[in-house]
């Protein structure tokens, strides 16, 4: 109290005037009271604690320091002194000698004042309180694994060893259904009891479930020490696992790997199909969720819903874009096999087809089959009616080298040494195109596909003879080579602009001529329409090419560098 009344003092007296508190010393020869002020006030008793902590409010514990009981003026009076004899007590009056000194030359502490016994009969009492938590262990942590299957595996086996070191009885033979039930079971209670722990203890002690509890909504009740879910379909005609699945939490490692074997079962289906799988034994907290995590992590399914990268095209190559005669640079390929009637059964024959690169023309012809000999003969009737090229494109080798027998054998025709005597003996260059990029032969295979539309639509099941047959692809052939190659426009007068133009300069079939009197004027007006052909090719079709080549998506596009691994997706 002493100590406090001088707090109380110093600052009443710094308040009213301008001193500074925190430069005044206080004095007091109670080791007790030192201790106590410059200990923790919470550690003492609640009378202590409540008056050591005033004191601090009011000054700070540096600002304490102690005085010898011989020395303190203040015992004198608490001791009885009469008037006389104060009058003439100089340590009353001026205090002790050491205090008009440098504070050097102050008393010291010793060491025997920072451990005082009697200050412990004022510390509060520590209340020890045992507090002891069961924690559920399993046998083997589920994050080491990968797989639902090697996991419950695994897990069987530990189990066996168990049983094997507790009875009598060992098994030694491998795990049987049983045992693969026993530990799937085993988890399922692992899972349970790490993440509803609490509701588990509450539903065992017939309590009500804690009113943040995230599973109290499914009115849940505990069958075989087993977590199932009330539901309302009590009276439906389904099994009691469907009624009251076992519940599970989605952001558990063993639930994962389930959600997984269970997507991977029903080989790699969606969410919805997953989820109902899923609700006839076990009903998943934020199931869906769950599962759409576990999708987006399966490296399949991500392979096959990626967005393919896409590049900028290379440019067309010069035999594409420059005017010449017609099939001057031509690409050949071949499209079959096709069935024809004779007498008694039906044989096989192939359409050899022969496109220009700059007009877009076409010219077909039907082979027998596929060796050389034939390919020879289809390609001088093509030569004789069409001219020799100066270039020819085929597919690349690694095209012929499929597992088909026919294409082997197509392969073995355009690469026989007879062909390429023919090549050299006439001039021709021969190109193949790209390995692997049968992209780069395009501008065949779509009249390839042409030509097949044609002949599926008019022919359908129909099986004709060899001059039927013939005469059915001049007709497509005719047909093809009308089509236009620009888009037609509502307000142009112009005839559309087709390949036939650049073969007979008009239509194929159009209407008859007149009848021919100056041949000299009719070669000037054909060579005008031909220069009005290429001029229209090269305003009009040349143009349309750049609107077909477009980097679709250019902000997808992934920026595919020299050494990158990259998947190619065959169409």
């Amino acid at each position: 109290m002493a100590c406090l009344i001088g707090a109380r003092l110093l600052y009443y007296i710094c308040s009213n005037t301008s001193l500074d508190r925190n430069a005044a010393t206080l004095w007091t020869d109670s080791t007790v009271a030192l201790s106590w002020i410059r200990g923790d006030p919470n550690r003492w008793k609640t009378f202590v604690c409540n008056r050591t902590t005033e004191i601090l409010h009011y000054t700070t514990p540096s600002q304490w320091r102690h005085c010898p009981r011989s020395q303190n003026p203040a015992d004198h009076i608490s001791r009885v002194i009469s008037p006389t004899e104060l009058s003439s007590l100089d340590i009353w009056w001026d205090g002790p000698d050491w205090l008009s000194q440098h504070p050097d030359n102050w008393p010291t502490e010793s060491d025997s004042l920072k451990e005082i016994p009697q200050c412990a009969a004022e510390a509060r009492k520590t209340k020890v309180q045992p507090l002891c938590t069961a924690t559920f262990q399993p046998v083997i942590n589920a994050s080491y694994f990968s797989s639902y299957t090697r996991l419950l595996r695994v897990t069987a086996w530990i189990l066996r060893f168990l049983n094997n070191c507790k009875s009598k009885h060992r098994l030694f033979q491998e795990l049987t259904s049983d045992e693969i039930e026993k530990a799937k079971k085993y988890w399922i209670l692992v899972v349970q009891k790490q993440c509803f722990p609490v509701e588990i203890k509450a539903l065992g002690n017939s309590m009500p479930l804690p009113a943040k509890s995230k599973i109290a909504r499914f009115n849940p009740f505990l069958q075989e020490n087993h977590l199932r879910l009330g539901g309302i379909l009590q009276f439906a005609q389904v099994t009691s696992e469907e009624k009251h699945p076992l519940l599970l939490d989605g952001s558990h490692h063993f639930v994962q790997l389930l959600i997984r074997h269970t997507h991977v079962r029903l080989h790699h289906l969606g969410v919805r199909i997953v989820l109902s799988e899923l609700r006839s034994n076990y009903w998943i907290l934020r199931g869906r969720e769950a599962i759409k995590r576990v999708i987006h992590s399966c490296l399949p399914c991500r392979l096959s819903k990626a967005p393919r990268g896409t590049q900028i095209e290379a440019p067309l190559p010069a035999d594409r874009v420059t005017p010449c005669i017609p099939f001057s640079t031509t690409g050949i390929d071949f499209a079959g096999p096709l069935y024809v009637r004779n007498s008694k059964s039906f044989d096989t024959a192939y359409i050899a087809l022969f496109t220009c690169s700059t007009t877009r023309a076409l010219h077909i012809e039907l082979v027998s089959d596929l060796t050389t000999d034939k390919f020879l003969v289809a390609l001088q009737r093509f030569v004789g009616r069409r001219g020799l090229p100066h270039t020819i494109y085929t597919d690349n080798a690694t095209t012929f080298h499929a597992a088909n027998r026919e294409l082997i054998s197509l392969w073995n025709s355009l690469a026989s040494t007879k062909v390429q005597q023919f090549y050299s003996i006439n001039g021709i260059k021969w190109k193949f195109i790209v390995p692997r990029a049968a992209w780069w032969g395009g501008w065949w295979e779509r009249l390839i596909g042409l030509t097949k539309q044609c002949l599926r639509k008019s022919l359908g099941r129909v099986l004709l003879d060899e001059e039927s047959l013939q005469t059915a692809l001049i007709g497509i052939e005719a047909a093809l080579n009308s089509r236009p190659l620009v888009y037609e426009q509502e307000n142009d007068s112009d005839e559309i602009l087709t390949p036939a133009h650049f073969l007979t300069g008009k239509k194929v079939p159009s209407d008859p001529e007149q009848k021919i009197t100056n041949l000299s004027r009719n070669y000037r007006i054909q060579q005008d329409l031909l220069d009005t052909f290429w001029r229209k090719w090269s305003r009009e079709y040349l143009l349309q090419l750049s609107t077909f080549h477009q980097v679709h998506n250019s902000g997808k596009s992934s920026d595919v560098r020299e050494g990158d691994v990259v998947l190619l997706h065959k169409k």
